[in-house]
C-alpha cells in the first residue's frame, strides 16, 4: 500500500510537499480542509478498536504456544536421538577400524619377517640357475611360515623380474584362476608402476574381487600381501542399522556392507573424517575415518529412519499442533479478510482507478477499524492535496528544464560570435581585406546555421557540411596549416544529431591545437556501433596536437568538466551538459588522448531523443 502510495506521489511529482502535508494531517484529532470550489467541511476522528492490537494478541498467544510446545519437545528429541545415533557410529567406528588395522598390521609384519631372510633373496641375483631354483623353494617356505604367524595373513606373493619368478602362498579359498588373475596382476603392476610402488596399501580390483596390496619393489624383485576386502569384516558389523562403507582416496567404493542403505560415494567427502553430520538432503547422518597404513578411509552412516526411529508419538503430537494452529488460522483468516484484506482491496483498486486517470475518485471514509478509517481520511486529503500542486510542480519541472536548455544554447552562440570577431579584429591588423570579405561571407553562412529554424537536432549532413564551412572559414586564418580528413559511413546523412556538437569540438582543436608553425590533423569520423546493447552513432573527432591536459582528464573521470574562471572550458561543459539533457544520460562522451600526442573523442548519439523543447524551434 505504502509503495502505491510513493508511485502516485512521485508520478505527480509532489512526493516531498504532500509528505510535509500528510504528517501534519495526521498529527490532529480535528481536521479541517479545503478544497476549490468546495466550503470547508470538519471531521471528527472517532475512536474505534484497534485491529492491530487484536491481531498482535492473537498471534503472540499463537506464536508462544507453538514456540514453546515445538521447540522444547522436538529440539530435545531430536537432539537425543541424533547424539545417540553419532554415539553409536563413532563407537562402531572406532571397532571397525581397529580391526581393519590389526589385519593390515599382521600382513605388514608378515612381509617384514620374509624381507628379514635376504641372503635366500640375493639368490635370486647372484645365483645360479640350480640355487635360484632351490631359492625359490626356500622362499616358498618362508611365505608359507610368515602366513602362519596370523589368521589374517592369507596371500603373499614374491615375484623376481630379472628371471621372471612368481611365487606365491595363496589362500585356499581362491581358485586356480583367481590365483593366475593375482600373477596377472603381480606382473602389471610391475609394467605400470616402473619406479617404487606406493608406500602404503592401496585398493586393487583383480577379477570380480576387491583387494587391499601392500607391495614392496626395487628395481629387480616384489614383495607383497593381498587382503580380500571380505576378510576386514567384522561379523557383528554385518548386521545392524549401520552401514559400513570403505571408499578410496580416488572417489571409488571398495566395499560396503552392514546395512543395505549405503550413501552415493559423491556424499562420502572428506568433510566428515573425524566427525558426524548430515548428508546433503539429510538422508543420511554420516562419520568417517582414515587410516595412516593405507589410501583409503571407512565411511558409517544411518539413514534418517534408522536415526529417529522412535519418533512416531511426537509425530502425532506435531500434526495435532498443526490441526489447532489451522484452526486458528482459518479463524484469523476470515477476520483479517473482514477488516484488513477487504479495506486493503478498495484502497488498491482506488488506487490504480487514480493512476489510470480518475483523479476525482475517493475512498469511503466509514470502515470498520480506526486505522483504516484513519488511512482512508488522509489518503482522501492527501489526493485532494496532489490534485491541487500537480500542475503547479508539472509546470514548474518543464520551465526550469526550458530554461536551461536555452540557457546552454545561448551560451554557446555568443562563445562562436566572440571567437569569429576576435579573428576579423586579428586580421584587419594585418591588412588582409580580401580574406576578410572571405571569412565575413563564411561567417554569415555559420550565423545562418546558428539560428536556423527548427528542432535541438539537426540531420548529420547539416551538422558536417556547417564543420565543413568552418574548416574553411579557418582555413583564411591557418593556411596551409590543417590537413582535415572526414569519413561518414553511408546511410547516416539524415541521422538526427545535437546541433553545434562537432562545431564546438572544432573550435577546441582551432584554440588550442592549430598553430600557423606546424600541420594539424584533423580526423571526423561517423559510424553506426553497438553501445551498451543499443545501436547509436558513434562520432569521433580527434587531432594530432598537444592533447588534453592530464587534470582535465582526471577531472572528467571523476565526472566533472571543469570552466575555468577565464571562461576556459566552457564550450565542452556546454556540449556535455547538453547530451546530459537531451538523452538523459552521463555515458555519452569520452575524452582521451593518443599515443604519441594528440587528442581524441568519442560520442555515442541514440536515435531516439528523451527531451524536445519548443524554445529550441524559435528563430
Amino acid at each position: 500500500m505504502l509503495r502505491s502510495v510513493n508511485e502516485i506521489l512521485k508520478k505527480y511529482g509532489v512526493e516531498e510537499l504532500v509528505i510535509d502535508y500528510f504528517a501534519e494531517l495526521v498529527k490532529a484529532p480535528e481536521v479541517r480542509y479545503r478544497l476549490s470550489g468546495r466550503p470547508r467541511v470538519s471531521m471528527i476522528i472517532m475512536k474505534k478498536h484497534s485491529f492491530i492490537r487484536t491481531i498482535a494478541i492473537a498471534a503472540v498467544g499463537y506464536l508462544l504456544l507453538m514456540i514453546v510446545i515445538l521447540s522444547a519437545v522436538w529440539w530435545n528429541t531430536s537432539r537425543t536421538l541424533q547424539d545417540s545415533a553419532g554415539a553409536a557410529l563413532t563407537k562402531a567406528g572406532e571397532i571397525e577400524s581397529f580391526g581393519i588395522d590389526e589385519v593390515l598390521k599382521s600382513n605388514e609384519q608378515a612381509l617384514a619377517s620374509v624381507l628379514q631372510n635376504n641372503e635366500n633373496i640375493q639368490v635370486f641375483e647372484n645365483g645360479t640357475e640350480n640355487q635360484r631354483a632351490i631359492a625359490a623353494q626356500n622362499m616358498l617356505q618362508i611365505l608359507q611360515r610368515a602366513s602362519m604367524t596370523s589368521s589374517d595373513v592369507q596371500n603373499l606373493v614374491f615375484y623376481d623380474l630379472i628371471g621372471d619368478t612368481y611365487i606365491a602362498r595363496i589362500s585356499s579359498d581362491i581358485s586356480y584362476d583367481e590365483s593366475v588373475m593375482i600373477r596377472e596382476a603381480v606382473r602389471q603392476l610391475t609394467e605400470d608402476n616402473p619406479g617404487n610402488m606406493p608406500a602404503a596399501w592401496f585398493y586393487q580390483k583383480i577379477g570380480e574381487k576387491s583387494y587391499l596390496l601392500r607391495m614392496y619393489k626395487n628395481k629387480k624383485r616384489m614383495l607383497g600381501a593381498l587382503v580380500d576386502v571380505t576378510d576386514l569384516y567384522n561379523t557383528s558389523s554385518q548386521e545392524g542399522a549401520i552401514a559400513y562403507t570403505l571408499v578410496s582416496d580416488d572417489g571409488e567404493i571398495i566395499a560396503a556392507y552392514g546395512d543395505d542403505s549405503t550413501p552415493e560415494k559423491e556424499l562420502l567427502t572428506a568433510d566428515y573424517i573425524g566427525t558426524t553430520g548430515w548428508s546433503e538432503g539429510r538422508e543420511y547422518y554420516i562419520t568417517g575415518s582414515d587410516f595412516t597404513r593405507g589410501s583409503f578411509s571407512l565411511f558409517l552412516s544411518m539413514t534418517k529412519d534408522k536415526v529417529y526411529g522412535g519418533f512416531q508419538l511426537l509425530q502425532v503430537v506435531i500434526l495435532g499442533l498443526i490441526v489447532l494452529a489451522i484452526l486458528m488460522l482459518v479463524f484469523m483468516g476470515v477476520y483479517a479478510r473482514r477488516t484488513v484484506y477487504a479495506p486493503l482491496s478498495d484502497l488498491l483498486n482506488a488506487m490504480k482507478k487514480i493512476e489510470q486517470g480518475e483523479q476525482q475518485l475517493r475512498l469511503s471514509e466509514e470502515a470498520d477499524t480506526q486505522e483504516f478509517q484513519q488511512i482512508n481520511t488522509s489518503f482522501n486529503r492527501m489526493m485532494d492535496t496532489i490534485v491541487g500542486l500537480r500542475m503547479k510542480s508539472y509546470e514548474e519541472r518543464i520551465a526550469f528544464d526550458e530554461a536551461t536548455l536555452k540557457y546552454v544554447q545561448l551560451q554557446i552562440k555568443p562563445h562562436f560570435f566572440l571567437n569569429a570577431l576576435t579573428t576579423i579584429h586579428s586580421m584587419s591588423f594585418q591588412n588582409k581585406n580580401e580574406e576578410i570579405r572571405e571569412y565575413i561571407e563564411r561567417l554569415s553562412r555559420n550565423v545562418r546555421y546558428l539560428f536556423k529554424s527548427g528542432l535541438h537536432t539537426v540531420p548529420l549532413s547539416e551538422e558536417i557540411e556547417h564543420a565543413r564551412d568552418y574548416m574553411a572559414m579557418q582555413d583564411i586564418l591557418y593556411p596551409g596549416c590543417v590537413f582535415n580528413f572526414i569519413e561518414i559511413e553511408d546511410g547516416l546523412e539524415d541521422y538526427p544529431t545535437p546541433q553545434l556538437m562537432i562545431h564546438t569540438l572544432l573550435e577546441n582543436i582551432y584554440k588550442h591545437a592549430v598553430s600557423v608553425d606546424k600541420l594539424t590533423s584533423i580526423l571526423i569520423s561517423a559510424k553506426m556501433d553497438d553501445y551498451h546493447g543499443e545501436q547509436v552513432c558513434r562520432i569521433v573527432v580527434e587531432d594530432d596536437g598537444d592533447g588534453y591536459p592530464e587534470e582535465f582528464l582526471a577531472g572528467v573521470k571523476q565526472g566533472e568538466v571543469k570552466v575555468g574562471e577565464d571562461g576556459h572550458g566552457v564550450g565542452l561543459w556546454n556540449l556535455k551538459k547538453t547530451l546530459s539533457l537531451m538523452y538523459r544520460r552521463d555515458d555519452l562522451m569520452e575524452f582521451s588522448n593518443k599515443e604519441p600526442h594528440g587528442s581524441r573523442v568519442d560520442m555515442w548519439i541514440p536515435k531516439r531523443v528523451k527531451r524536445q523543447s519548443s524554445l529550441w524551434m524559435q528563430s
